[in-house]
């Protein structure tokens, strides 16, 4: 070890390896919910990654089509996938609103970017589609299964658990 003043140390090669490793462990564990979201601890992921590593999907848009989402939980999670798909409402991000008590039951969503949300009614008069949430996510290509869709829930839970669109 040679020591050039007080605050400045050369380490031999194995110590400094050694040193960079255990930062390297400290770093994971600080920030692990980071990394998570990230990708970067998502070894076993069923998502594609993206820029930095964020997980990402490619979304379909699908003309005079609508997801018919009856629950909260289908609400919270079509407005997960949309946004890791980076599809957005008119003027925001698609967790930062919560339409679904709007319309509660009733809730429809159009699949494509730039959506709104409108009463199922108002969508079977305009004779457009409508989709269950699991018929949307088969006809994503590629398809996005439950163990994605588990995936993008636990990346939401950990890194945004009070977003607005959950109930």
């Amino acid at each position: 070890m040679i020591t050039l003043n007080k605050s400045m140390t050369i380490l031999p090669q194995e110590e400094m390896i050694k040193k960079l490793e255990e930062t390297r462990i400290q770093r994971m564990h600080l920030f692990k919910n980071l990394n998570q979201y990230m990708g970067y601890n998502s070894t076993n992921s069923n998502l594609a990654k993206g820029e930095y590593g964020r997980p990402t999907l490619i979304l379909t848009e699908l003309e005079n089509t609508a997801v018919h989402i009856p629950t909260q939980e289908n609400y919270d999670t079509l407005m997960q996938i949309y946004e890791i798909g980076k599809w957005e409402w008119p003027d925001n991000n698609p967790t930062e609103h919560n339409f679904w008590k709007g319309y509660k039951q009733k809730t429809c969503i159009p699949i494509k970017n730039g959506f709104r949300c409108g009463n199922k009614e108002f969508y079977i008069q305009k004779n457009w589609k409508i989709l269950t949430l699991q018929e949307f996510c088969e006809f994503q290509k590629p398809e996005i299964t439950q163990k994605m869709i588990k995936e993008i829930n636990q990346l939401f839970e950990i890194n945004k658990p009070n977003r607005k669109s959950k109930g």
